[in-house]
């Protein structure tokens, strides 16, 4: 049938609208709907990203801005921390940090130049297996304060890719992977002023969180005559939300800490060695702050631990997820390594007996039934089938080819060197900052 063509031009302009939008409102409910590929894409995406190194994940977080919001994503970053520290166990990586002296004559006052070499190794292996050379370490991360801003510092501490640097102003917190560092607010509650105090630093299992606990000394009371100094302690807990203050907790320690040392972290609670002057005891104990709930107690050392040795000699730290004890017996000139499960009530075993002349310690296990020692500023590996150490895999750190980006393949070595600080090191997407969750390279 023939139309006019204003009727017919009419029918299908009506007819258009009609179909348009429906048609436009399916394509709206299509988008809407994820595809199953979709969901497939992104398991392969989340399991390709958590492989890869932070240093590369900075970068792909330019990528798109899905990209960034799951690299940014906290069950993200646990992830790839997990996943780090299974690698880590297959291949150890350091962190080898020297506190190098101002003056050639020790003055005690040390650079406040501070730099993180990274050392892996597998690599040094890898270097003696090809006769590439002596080993070296790659500079990972460097942080200039201005002078004077510190003078003496403290052991250094690390935790899931961050690491602690106590000094004798202030205190702070790197990760050397992500290139960021947080100085943590000062406190007045210390009256003895420009020294290090006993600290520590390590994760709250109950909730996920990095805490820094810190001494302090404040007077009891005092007249002409005397004063008595006493000792308490303060928490500060990384990006809580809250204020970013420093919090006293609510009891003092029940005993006075040895000297200004970092505590041992393990298992969410941090160990100080105690003042045994100040409190007496039958058996050596150590002094355990909770970081969950913020508690004292003691554990118990070996209660059988020869008299005769001192408590120099004795080394507490972490070894496999486990509390290790390690001490020197000088008469018999034995390392006995001893480790415990439970530090609320321990019930030590000897882990290992090593016949070796001089005091070292175990910083990790190998494989083929080995543990990788520290002797001064010596790594060695020690084979308890084969009893003993072979010199071509001593490492010295002193010997170490430090390598920055403006040195050649040569690197260079240190001078007036006052220690090496040494950390077993996983990296991390940890954030410290507000800065750092935004942060690529």
């Amino acid at each position: 049938m023939y139309l006019a063509p204003s009727m017919d031009l009419k029918m299908v302009v009506n007819d258009q609208r009609k179909k348009k939008v429906p048609q436009r409102k399916r394509r709206t409910r299509r988008r809407q709907t994820k595809l199953p590929y979709e969901d497939l894409l992104d398991e392969i995406v989340w399991e390709i990203l958590i492989r890869l190194p932070v240093e590369s994940l900075l970068r792909f977080k330019l990528v798109s801005k899905a990209w960034r919001s799951i690299i940014s994503d906290p069950v993200f970053v646990r992830a790839h921390l997990h996943y780090s520290k299974q690698k880590h166990h297959s291949s150890l990586s350091f962190l080898i940090i020297p506190q190098i002296y101002l003056e050639p004559d020790p003055s005690h006052i040390v650079s406040t130049n501070i730099r993180f070499y990274h050392c892996s190794l597998q690599q040094q292996q890898q270097q003696d297996d090809t006769m590439s050379g002596s080993a070296s370490a790659s500079l990972l991360y460097g942080k200039h304060f201005e002078a004077g801003e510190f003078e003496l510092v403290s052991q250094m501490a690390h935790c899931d890719g961050l690491v602690l640097l106590p000094t004798d102003t202030n205190t702070y917190i790197f990760n050397p992977a992500m290139r960021d560092v947080l100085e943590l607010p000062k406190s007045h509650r210390n009256i003895v002023q420009h020294s290090v105090v006993p600290i520590g630093f390590g994760v709250d299992p109950s909730t996920g969180r990095y805490k820094v606990v810190r001494s302090f000394y404040y007077c009891i009371y005092h007249s002409s005559d005397c004063h008595h100094i006493a000792m308490g302690m303060e928490v500060f807990t990384i990006n809580d939300g809250q204020n970013g203050s420093w919090r006293e907790t609510l009891i003092d320690p029940p005993a006075l800490i040895l000297r200004a040392h970092t505590a041992i972290h393990c298992k969410g609670c941090l160990f100080y060695y105690i003042d045994r002057e100040s409190h007496p005891c039958a058996t050596r104990v150590l002094l355990r702050f909770s970081l969950a709930d913020e508690t004292f107690g003691f554990t118990p050392l070996l209660p059988s631990m020869d008299t005769q040795v001192e408590d120099e000699d004795i080394m507490v730290h972490e070894l496999d997820g486990e509390l290790c004890a390690t001490f020197f017996s000088k008469v018999v000139r034995q390392v006995l390594i001893w480790m415990t499960n439970d530090v609320l009530d321990p019930q030590w075993k000897c882990h290992r007996i090593i016949n070796f002349p001089e005091q070292c310690y175990p910083i990790a296990s190998l494989s083929h039934d080995g543990v990788l020692l520290r002797r001064c500023n010596s790594l060695f590996r020690y084979y308890f089938k084969a009893k003993g150490v072979k010199e071509e895999e001593t490492l010295g750190i002193d010997d170490l080819r430090f390598i920055g980006p403006t040195d050649d393949i040569m690197g260079h070595a240190w001078e007036n060197v006052c220690w090496f600080d040494l950390l077993l090191y996983t990296e991390s997407l940890v954030p410290i900052t507000h800065k750092a969750g935004l942060q690529a390279l």
